[in-house]
């Protein structure tokens, strides 16, 4: 098994299958007619007679991107393939950027960090991209971003929270940016309002259930740190880490029910979350408790579930409802049109802001994919998105790290929109605690 530290140099390897965007479709290609061949035969023979006119046509821009398109998540992948397109494809509509054409590569990592630090290396040494989408979980975002130390690729992560990516000086890339929400936000955001909730009902003892790398670990850590900051009482009586994609969880439901906690807080999620829910359904797992569960929001998800635990409180992860505006709304009906009737999740938006800020930094380069100028563009700029609760998210220059995003928390309901009450998170105070918190790390 390849080392998932190594470093991303050019190499030439063959070329795995790949998926690229506006390829013509094999649909009959085998019923050529007297007419198409003549058509065919006039277009040779017209761009024989103009080789200026064949030079003189631009490259596409190319633009890669790894991510897990089969197995238990392939769901994530495909859904942020979907979203890229959605306005890559509105972009080349319009004759792309300084008359230069997206092109989109996509590999398939199949969740595996070592396939994931390849696909890298591959699309960077094979297909000349000098922009790099990262739809990888934390564990291969980490390291991805450490092979990529050596190169000059622009590379955008858009799926790991983990706080350390990007808020750790020493795993600082000034080329990597995290177009992402972040552990550390969701925690200080969940901690303040959760609290509030726990402390209504009188509940102080918890039980943990949570995806067993850097993300779950951290995060959890976090949320129970700013939960009790807030003023929480919290008595942590059990903890589980199932590993990731685990294909039984009866062991880390039985767990946390001999705990015999008041409440119940997971950061599982996709078909992990599922898996926890369902069995702890069957076990009682939930019954007379509060359940946090921040990931269950996610179509996919929440609406797949076949019997919806009462009492979850789960964070907004993507939902058409939140923000309510028609924008959002179209965003959401346009994206299930391309998407041929899949549901946008919470990696689909990220991919959709990751794409805005790609598109609007070559239209600063002039169409230049050249990475230190396409970061340069983008490095502290704000972009205008369907789904941000002003219509607009930013990067912030100091860490590469995107903030401003749709952040809060509400009541899971067994019907469209699936979510009610929400509570909205206030940024000035998760930036404030933020900053706090970096220089506790020594990270500032």
């Amino acid at each position: 098994m390849a080392r998932t530290n190594q470093r991303i140099r050019p190499r030439m390897r063959p070329r795995k299958r790949r998926h690229r965007m506006n390829r013509p479709s094999a649909r009959g290609s085998h019923s050529f007619t007297r007419r198409t061949l003549l058509q065919s035969a006039g277009a040779v023979a017209a761009m024989a007679s103009a080789p200026g006119l064949l030079r003189a046509q631009p490259s596409t821009i190319k633009i890669g991107m790894s991510a897990v398109t089969t197995g238990r998540f392939a769901y994530a992948g495909l859904g942020q393939v979907v979203a890229t397109k959605l306005l890559f494809e509105q972009v080349n509509a319009t004759g792309g950027i300084e008359g230069r054409k997206l092109e989109l590569i996509v590999r398939d990592s199949r969740n595996l960090p070592e396939e994931a630090v390849k696909n890298v290396r591959s699309l960077i040494s094979a297909d000349g991209c000098t922009i790099i989408m990262s739809a990888e979980s934390s564990s291969a975002a980490a390291a991805i971003n450490e092979g990529l130390r050596d190169t000059k690729v622009a590379c955008f992560q858009m799926n790991s929270e983990a706080s350390s990516l990007t808020a750790d000086p020493k795993k600082f890339n000034p080329l990597v940016f995290r177009v992402a929400r972040q552990g550390i936000h969701d925690a200080i955001a969940g901690g303040a309002i959760v609290s509030r909730m726990a402390k209504e009902r009188g509940i102080t003892r918890w039980a943990t259930a949570a995806p067993d790398y850097a993300f779950g670990r951290e995060t959890t850590q976090q949320f129970i740190d700013y939960f009790q900051h807030f003023g929480g009482k919290m008595e942590v009586v059990a903890q589980a880490w199932p590993k990731f994609g685990a294909p039984d969880f009866t062991e880390v439901v039985t767990r946390l029910l001999s705990s015999n906690p008041q409440a119940v807080y997971s950061l599982c999620f996709g078909g992990d979350l599922i898996s926890l829910v369902e069995q702890g359904n069957l076990y009682g797992l939930f019954k007379d408790k509060l359940a946090v569960l921040p990931l269950y929001s996610d179509y996919g998800v929440i609406d797949t579930v076949k019997q919806q635990p009462p009492n979850v409180i789960v964070q907004n992860r993507y939902n058409w409802s939140y923000p309510a505006t028609p924008d959002n709304r179209k965003w959401y009906d346009d994206y299930r049109k391309l998407g041929g009737g899949a549901k946008p999740h919470n990696w689909a938006w990220q991919t959709g802001a990751t794409a805005q800020f790609i598109v609007d930094g070559l239209r600063a380069t002039k169409g230049d994919p050249d990475a230190t100028k396409v970061a340069a563009a983008v490095r502290g700029s704000t972009v205008r998105v369907p789904f941000g609760l002003d219509g607009k998210v930013s990067l912030r220059a100091e860490d590469n790290t995107l903030i401003n995003y749709p952040m809060a928390y509400g009541v899971a309901i067994a019907a469209e929109p699936f979510v009610k009450d929400w509570v909205t998170a206030d940024w000035k105070l998760i930036l404030e605690q933020e900053a706090a918190w970096k220089k506790k790390q020594g990270y500032a």
